[in-house]
């Protein structure tokens, strides 16, 4: 057996890791790798097909795990501006969109919580969040 065959392995495995995500055939990559040195060093073939299998093994049974939890962290959530103070600087109608001024300087498109016309230098209070429009009231 060629141990260019392990290069070929290792490579099949990326590849599909790549568009798995799901830390599976890293390990598998990492056993071929080592495999194909052992290769290089010219031991047998039983060598080389015992330690992959061993070490894929002892990788995904040990290492997976601790991939899994550092990758799934759980969602960053962002800094929402909900509760800040923030200024009028362009009219929210009735029923229409403004935009207002955090004190970081950030303009939002903002609406009215209570259907009002809040005019350009109100003071308003961030009462909530749709997507990337505030919701706003007098202060």
């Amino acid at each position: 057996m060629s141990v260019y065959v392990w290069l070929a392995i290792a490579l099949v495995a990326a590849l599909i890791e790549a568009f798995s995500s799901a830390f599976i055939t890293l390990w598998f990559v990492i056993a071929a790798l080592v495999s194909f040195v052992l290769g290089m060093l010219n031991m047998g073939a039983e060598v080389q097909w015992i330690c992959f299998a061993v070490i894929s093994l002892l990788c995904l049974l040990v290492l997976r795990p601790i991939a899994l939890k550092r990758a799934n962290r759980g969602p960053s959530e962002e800094p929402t501006p909900v509760g800040e103070r923030a200024v009028v600087v362009q009219e929210i109608g009735e029923k229409s969109l403004g935009r207002v001024e955090l004190s970081n300087h950030m303009t939002w498109a903002a609406k009215s919580a209570h259907e009002e016309v809040l005019s350009c230098g109100q003071t308003v209070i961030v009462v909530g969040q749709e997507s990337a429009k505030l919701i706003v009231e007098r202060a």
